[in-house]
């Protein structure tokens, strides 16, 4: 086909074609949306010029068109895409590009004809792997595991020669296949994954709950280490509430000079000294306030542990009648005689 012609055929595919039609959807991204029509107005330069012109202006609609993709995967941008490779002579990439776009839910019957009519004229310059698994739905890769699976069944065009292809799906052996693979012809690999066994269930006995140790101790360390913390507390208390003290000093002196000089800087200097007195004075409060809720809460918590401790001391009975007499220790589990 003459290359005008094939022109022609682009720019009526891009100007008429609901498919690619310059306006896309509101929905769409609006960052996509620039790139998408500077990809169209780019390739409409490129159906006006010739030789290495034409190839960069092609290179640079198919770099806009893939940025849009990279933000939304719209069939758009995907046609077009797939026919700025065509005029490339990337066949391979353009023939998978139709493949993609051919797996959209919800094309005309027209959007479908057209895409597969194309799709179909780049089967002698390629060598297609046809993949179907039982069951559907496998992670395909060709080559390389480092890059984003296609999902079976599916159609791709690789280069010529020997190609490593691997199958995954969860719950299923992964399969590896060698394909040789050979440029104008289709080659189809039919593979049943087999599943993986399952593993026998096993009944697990449960393990009989040990004896819960005494929270004695827990409830003293608690309370000894509250009241660790509300002295330290109580130490930065009153260190702030002393460096605020020495503050509000050099801001009564400060004041005072500049009574005496109606120096701006003396009033400056006055100013930021009753703002650093301001500050640590409000540390000191949280501080303050911090020590008091600790040392209730220490209070608090000693107070159960001594209840506690009380309730599990043991009790001593003696009971004396006429035939003799007996005595009886009654002890908690877990308490110390």
């Amino acid at each position: 086909m003459p290359a005008y012609l094939t022109h022609i055929i682009v720019i009526a595919v891009c100007l008429a074609s609901p498919v690619v039609s310059v306006a896309q959807t509101t929905s769409e991204n609006a960052e996509a949306r620039v790139y998408f029509e500077e990809g169209n107005r780019l390739f409409q330069q490129a159906s006006r010029a010739t030789g290495a012109k034409r190839i960069a202006l092609l290179q640079r609609s198919l770099e806009a068109y893939v940025d849009s993709l990279q933000i939304v995967r719209s069939r758009n941008a995907l046609f077009n895409a797939a026919i700025v490779l065509e005029e490339l002579d990337r066949n391979n990439e353009s023939f998978n590009y139709y493949t993609e776009y051919l797996r959209i839910e919800g094309l005309s019957q027209k959007d479908q004809e057209q895409a597969s009519k194309r799709r179909d004229a780049l089967r002698p310059e390629v060598a297609v792997l046809r993949v179907n698994s039982a069951p559907e739905g496998a992670q395909l890769w060709i080559d390389r595991k480092d890059l984003a699976p296609r999902e079976t069944p599916t159609e791709v065009a690789v280069a010529p020669g020997q190609r490593r292809v691997f199958v995954e799906k969860e719950g299923y052996v992964p399969t590896e296949r060698v394909m040789s693979m050979v440029r104008g012809d289709a080659t189809v690999l039919e593979l049943t994954l087999e599943a993986i066994p399952a593993e026998p269930v096993v009944e697990v006995i449960p393990e009989q709950p040990l004896a819960q140790p005494s929270q004695r101790p827990r409830l003293r360390n608690a309370a000894l280490g509250t009241a660790a913390s509300t002295l330290a507390t109580a130490a930065v208390g009153l260190g702030l509430s002393l460096k605020a003290r020495s503050l509000r000093d050099d801001y009564n002196s400060a004041a005072a000079q500049y009574e005496m000089s109606g120096d701006p800087l003396d009033l400056q200097r006055a100013v930021d000294l009753a703002n650093r007195t301001d500050r640590f004075n409000i540390a000191a409060d949280v501080m303050w306030g911090t020590t008091i809720a600790l040392g209730v809460s220490a209070i608090v918590l000693y107070t159960q542990h001594r209840k506690r401790e009380r309730r599990e001391k043991a009790q001593i009975e003696v009971s004396v009648s006429r035939r003799g007499g007996f005595a009886a220790v009654r002890m908690p589990f877990g308490a110390s005689p």
